[in-house]
């Protein structure tokens, strides 16, 4: 069973209205990649969560992710629960 870390950045479009619409999945190769693509997604789309999680790429199972950075408007913290529940991640004091 070989486990892989993968990373990604799950962008969040804010609307005119201030309605916030989540946009499709991104990995990247490496921590660093993804923290860096977080931020440029938030200033251009309003905000972003990079995240990395352990998977088995044979068998398709992976672990809950982490999160690992917010950007952006879901950096504040009275977002983060809500962010936590919606996408089932686990939060990283790092973060």
């Amino acid at each position: 069973m070989a486990r892989v870390t993968q990373f990604g950045v799950i962008p969040v479009f804010r609307g005119l209205e201030g309605r916030l619409a989540v946009q499709k999945e991104m990995r990247f190769s490496s921590e660093d990649k993804a923290r860096r693509a977080g931020k440029i997604f938030a200033e251009v789309l309003g905000g972003a969560v990079a995240f990395r999680r352990v998977s088995d790429p044979e068998t398709g199972a992976a672990e809950a992710g982490e999160i690992i950075g917010r950007y952006g408007i879901l950096a504040d913290a009275s977002i983060a629960p809500k962010v936590k529940g919606a996408i089932g991640f686990e939060t990283s004091s790092a973060a």
